[in-house]
């Protein structure tokens, strides 16, 4: 029952907030939200029994197949819902200490997305998953259409929709096939998996409508054009949460419900290793390319997720342990590196490359900061990143020597982009950095950073906590 609240607070208290239009903002509540689940996670994952990580009650019947109200903190469900939580919390902490333009409009529907991102991870039924899938998508879309960023917000924000509900549609039509043909004693994981883990020629389509939506969300190449421009128009603090935690939901759900639910049928599809590990490539050329910072981070966090992607079918345990180590890292990194820019981009007018540069002599601890999420982006020992990403490296050159040789390359693009997005901000002379804007820093801004930098460094000295909570 407890787990339940990672759904309901979030939700009840985001539905509030919306009541609240015009209204002082209440940015800690937001904060206090995030903060009480963590808590009560840890609290729940304490208990020896395991059976609080577990609740299950009847939803409802589709197609005289039970349906229930499942959630699982276990695994890697529960590693996602730890990141969720944190990062709402560090964001909203942030968000707390910083003078911000939102309203409380936009404070409540990010708390709802957060319901339905706790939903998307704990869900241990079919249904149940497809309603938060769906679910996370509302909030954001009107997010992006109230708050967005240019002229072209309402043209990228549907082309954003339609792709996701495009992917949804196929999952819904696989769904719809296994209460109509399969039809499994109820929807909950286990029971679907006995009705499709059999390798036989009519579940090879159905694999298919799964794979398609979740590589759309993830998003792997060809299927990335939409997060660019997204990231770009949507305020900072929503691209955060789509670059550290919908971008999760993609790779957890192929853990969960695509490798899960078709472990025979998954080796035909194994191509699109290939066609994700060119994609690695070319993301990262087109950082290597772009001025744009919010495009290199966009177009980085693609090449990222699509290591990731390639290292989840490896099959070797190495591999898909680094994997999920390194889609919590990933998430912690890009969310420093986003609120590092947000800093600068509200002191400093910063958006692209040359618009300033010299920051680390007018502001030297913002520029540490900044650097050691850099750092942290190439995989540089002592960092996070490098646990996982040599993990991953390693699973890959066992597995396939040429995709390890691929993947490093794109290792080496990933460390020339960042050093040249952070040398050309950071050092050379100081311009366009005016005398008005070489105020002190604010303390909360940079406690959030300096707390997020000692967590990404505590974990590259020492990942045993995360290997632990795993393999328990």
């Amino acid at each position: 029952m407890l787990l339940s609240l990672f759904i309901i607070l979030p939700l009840i208290v985001g539905v509030f907030m919306l009541l609240m239009k015009g209204q002082k903002p209440q940015k800690w509540f937001g904060a206090f939200v995030a903060g009480a689940l963590i808590a009560l996670f840890f609290s729940i994952s304490c208990k020896e029994s395991g059976l609080e990580n577990i609740y299950q009650t009847q939803w409802f019947h589709f197609n005289n197949i039970k349906t229930y109200f499942a959630l699982n903190a276990s695994g890697l469900g529960g590693l996602m819902l730890i990141l969720s939580n944190f990062t709402y919390l560090a964001l909203f902490i942030y968000l707390s200490t910083t003078k911000q333009k939102y309203t409380n409009t936009f404070y409540g529907l990010l708390l709802i997305t957060l319901a339905g991102l706790n939903g998307v991870f704990l869900a241990h039924d079919l249904i149940l998953f497809y309603f938060f899938w769906e679910l996370v998508l509302i909030p954001v879309y009107f997010l992006i259409g109230l708050f967005g960023l240019g002229k072209d917000k309402l043209r990228i924000n549907m082309t954003f929709f339609l792709y996701t509900i495009f992917g949804s549609m196929f999952m819904l039509g696989g769904i719809v096939y296994i209460g109509f043909f399969l039809r499994p004693v109820s929807f909950l994981l286990e029971d679907v998996q006995q009705v499709t883990a059999a390798a036989y020629s009519t579940n090879t389509a159905l694999a298919l409508l799964f794979l398609i939506a979740f590589v759309i969300k993830i998003p792997i190449f060809p299927f990335h054009t939409w997060q660019p421009t997204i990231y770009k128009t949507s305020p900072t603090p929503l691209t955060v949460v789509l670059s550290a935690l919908m971008a999760k939901m993609g790779l957890f759900a192929i853990v969960t419900w695509y490798l899960g639910l078709f472990p025979e049928i998954s080796h035909l599809f194994k191509y699109i290793i290939y066609i994700a590990i060119i994609g690695l490539v070319y993301a990262s050329l087109i950082a290597l390319s772009a001025n744009n910072v919010k495009k290199i981070i966009a177009y980085s966090s693609i090449a990222h997720l699509a290591l990731i992607f390639v290292s989840l079918f490896s099959e070797l345990s190495n591999g898909i342990t680094g994997a999920y180590f390194q889609m919590f890292s990933h998430g912690l990194v890009v969310l420093g590196l986003w609120l590092c820019v947000d800093v600068m981009e509200k002191k400093y007018h910063l958006t692209d490359i040359k618009s300033i540069s010299g920051l680390a002599k007018v502001n030297p601890t913002l520029s540490i900061l900044f650097m050691i999420f850099c750092l942290a982006n190439v995989a540089l020992p002592l960092t996070s990143s490098f646990v996982g990403e040599f993990m991953m490296l390693s699973a890959l050159f066992i597995y396939n020597p040429i995709i390890c040789v691929i993947a490093c390359l794109g290792v080496i693009l990933s460390a020339v982009y960042t050093l040249r997005l952070s040398s050309a901000l950071l050092f050379g002379e100081v311009k366009n950095i005016k005398h008005k804007d070489l105020k002190k820093n604010s303390f909360g801004p940079i406690a959030v950073l300096a707390v997020l930098a000692i967590i990404i460094i505590v974990l590259g000295v020492y990942p045993a906590p995360i290997f632990n909570f795993l393999a328990h």
